[in-house]
């Protein structure tokens, strides 16, 4: 039985009183922080003490797209199996990758790049299964009119975490090993593992459950590509989603320091305070909507603040003071989640429930997937002479000019609740 049910009084378990749903954020944190140090760790240890800055791409993006492979796998198993069940074997196999990277510092002089590249191929492999089954089981641990508020904790939870984790990981190598930190990093994994095993969710549907099972993995697969794409809001839910990934990524976040050391004349101080603002907007975007907790036109409201998040970007590329572009960055960070953790309920709201998994992860890859070409286009035009200033203001059109198509193309995205 779900411990967020309505009691016989009639009323509904806040969710700092659910344990079912503390521990989903508990291990979504741990799980969070992990990563991020984890990759902070290889990073730093490639450029630091391997000395092969150029290599460090290599491992980077070995980590990212089988992560990205690994997602579009991780949506059908979520839908075809326990979902607490695949988040606690993504935990304990990327603790026992991370434990045996530690005995390897241990036992060799120095960690030959190819082992790095190899570990962070299954590390991204293992990990990319738990977001889909974390999406899935959020619906069948809270009521749905708490899936807003559920998901801005969250996603504020992990933003924190991903931005403290490459902090904690600095200040953990500068007093320790990397083995010693790796172990720590494995223990934390561990304890995420068991922890998630203990979440009780709402029984579904056995007749659809077995029937999913029944199903061929690429007929389960296709089927969910399928269902995305027929179903008028899902399919402007991905389309959102690549648009604002695509237009965001490379001009903005990729154009960060490039910005910050060209047009502002900043330094690395200067530019720690423009991304650290970003990341503290998110948050304090996550913590607003978490307030708000927004339950009607959540899809209109996502639309007007894309076309705010294009307005944003347009006037940060105009700014030439620090103080200013900071202001702004967090004001464009704030936009983020506001965007993000409406259309995230939406699908979880309104997607069949046996194939909430595979939506979410297709989602999810459809915007992980742009990143990595928005950071090229960015850089072939960055190549070709063209200024950061210049791809931000044009970056900045399709985002509003798109909102405008979608509001008119999608009736059915402005009606949505």
């Amino acid at each position: 039985m779900i411990l967020i049910k309505q009691s016989e009084r009639g009323e509904t378990l806040p969710l700092s009183k659910s344990k079912s749903f503390m521990l989903l954020w508990f291990t979504t944190v741990v799980s969070s922080l992990s990563l991020s140090m984890f990759m902070f760790i290889q990073s730093w240890y490639v450029v630091e003490n391997l000395g092969m800055e150029a290599s460090l791409g290599i491992v980077l993006v070995c980590l990212t797209t089988m992560r990205m492979v690994s997602m579009v796998i991780g949506g059908v198993v979520a839908d075809r199996s326990r979902q607490t069940k695949i988040m606690s074997y993504s935990d304990l196999s990327l603790a026992i990758l991370v434990i045996i990277l530690a005995v390897l510092f241990v036992l060799l002089k120095e960690v030959p790049i190819w082992v790095l590249a190899i570990n962070a191929t299954f590390f991204g492999a293992c990990g990319g299964l738990f977001e889909p089954s974390r999406d899935a089981l959020v619906p069948k641990v809270v009521e749905n009119h708490q899936l807003t508020r559920a998901n801005s904790l969250l996603q504020g939870a992990i933003q924190i975490a991903l931005f403290s984790g490459p902090l904690l990981a600095g200040i953990l190598i500068s007093i320790f090993s990397y083995s010693a930190v790796l172990s720590l990093i494995g223990l934390f994994l561990i304890l995420s593992g068991i922890g998630v095993l203990f979440i009780k969710t709402r029984d579904i549907d056995r007749n659809n459950q077995n029937h999913t099972n029944r199903q061929s993995f690429k007929i389960q697969l296709t089927e969910g590509l399928t269902y995305t794409w027929n179903s008028s809001l899902l399919r402007a839910l991905l389309i959102i989603t690549i648009i604002v990934n695509f237009f965001i990524s490379g001009p903005l976040l990729m154009g960060l320091p490039i910005f910050v050391e060209g047009v502002l004349n900043g330094n690395s101080v200067d530019f720690s305070f423009v991304q650290g603002g970003f990341t503290f907007g998110m948050v304090l975007g996550s913590v607003l909507i978490g307030v708000m907790n927004i339950q009607r036109k959540r899809g209109a409201y996502a639309l007007y603040l894309i076309a705010l998040q294009g307005v944003g970007m347009f006037v940060f590329s105009q700014v030439t003071s620090v103080v200013v572009a900071v202001s702004i960055i967090i004001f464009i960070g704030m936009l983020n989640p506001g965007v993000n953790i409406p259309l995230i309920s939406l699908v979880q709201s309104y997607a069949s429930e046996e194939k909430v998994g595979r939506v979410m992860s297709l989602i999810r890859t459809g915007s992980l997937g742009l990143i990595p070409l928005s950071y090229a286009v960015t850089s072939i035009f960055l190549g070709m002479g063209v200024n950061i200033q210049t791809l931000m203001v044009w970056s900045s059109f399709p985002l509003i000019f798109s909102v405008i198509l979608l509001y008119f193309t999608f009736p059915i995205l402005r009606r949505a609740d």
